[in-house]
């Protein structure tokens, strides 16, 4: 592995993930790096149009490239081409939140959303990730793993909130899911709020993505 590309790729995700700009000491401090070293990777970065710094307050933040790319990629991906006119129609019938999500490790990765009009008092936006055990959708996605024990157990072993995890229960849950051919989920880490959903099954037998519908616990019985 190329250290430098490595340390590279660790500042642009540290500061995609802050949610603002960045002092070079606090990058530095998070990365475990020497500050000559953070400096060289974000004038580098800002060089190549990646990273730019604020003149007033000398931080650092991404650049609008980022998203470019990322905006390239999704609109090139088979899942959010194929589940588009579902989403709408799944919208439309419901109004309520629809999302689509894809397994990324132990996690959910939101490609595509569209928001109720009304309130919600919890919801993730495209490009945001969440554990996979503890959603409807991650579930949708678990219940044709082969490795979902895996998953779950781990999962177990770093609980979300406070909230035990009972890895045989949900494995059950889990083949329940597959029989049925969808999942929900209602529990604290969502904040009242309700999700069933449902796998878009690949050719090998796995599911390659899941939509999902959600609302608050009052609207969605």
């Amino acid at each position: 592995m190329d250290t430098t590309v490595a340390k590279g790729m660790s500042v642009l995700e540290l500061l995609a993930r802050s949610g603002g700009p960045v002092r070079l000491s606090t990058i530095a401090e998070q990365l475990d790096l020497q500050k000559s070293n953070v400096h060289r990777l974000l004038a580098t970065l800002a060089e190549l149009g990646y990273v730019l710094q604020e003149p007033e307050t000398g931080r650092y933040a991404l650049t609008l490239r980022i998203w470019e790319m990322g905006a390239a990629v999704i609109a090139q991906h088979p899942a959010k081409r194929g589940a588009a006119p579902y989403m709408q129609e799944l919208h439309k019938a419901t109004s309520e939140t629809v999302s689509l999500t894809v397994l990324d490790g132990d996690d959910v990765l939101y490609l595509d959303k569209i928001l109720a009009p009304r309130p919600l008092r919890f919801t993730t936006q495209p490009g945001s990730r969440a554990p996979a055990p503890l959603t409807a959708s991650g579930k949708a996605l678990l219940a044709h793993e082969p490795n979902a024990r895996a998953v779950v157990e781990r999962a177990a072993r770093q609980p979300a909130n406070g909230e035990p995890l009972d890895v045989e229960a949900l494995m059950a849950e889990l083949e329940s899911i597959r029989r049925n051919g969808y999942a929900t989920s209602e529990s604290s880490w969502t904040a009242g709020v309700v999700s069933v959903a449902a796998p878009i099954m690949g050719r090998d037998g796995r599911a390659a993505a899941a939509l999902s519908v959600s609302g608050p616990a009052e609207r969605l019985g």
